[in-house]
């Protein structure tokens, strides 16, 4: 496990920018929903879907998703 997995993550934010292409939620639904814009859920427990959240976040292609930690 490196260094990145396992630092607590305090919040997930969508920039403006989002394309609504949906790739953040077919990786992590439990946390994303995709409608007319891209939104995080609300009242997630980010640590429980850290690996998924930065995996979206990788995955997104305008790069929008910012993950705090």
């Amino acid at each position: 496990m490196n260094n990145e997995t396992k630092k607590d993550i305090k919040n997930v934010v969508i920039e403006p920018g989002c394309i609504t292409c949906g790739a953040c939620e077919f990786t992590a639904p439990e946390v994303f929903k995709v409608t007319d814009i891209c939104r995080v859920k609300t009242d997630v427990d980010f640590d429980a879907y850290k690996e998924k959240i930065r995996e979206a976040a990788r995955l997104c292609p305008v790069s929008v998703i910012k993950v705090k930690e």
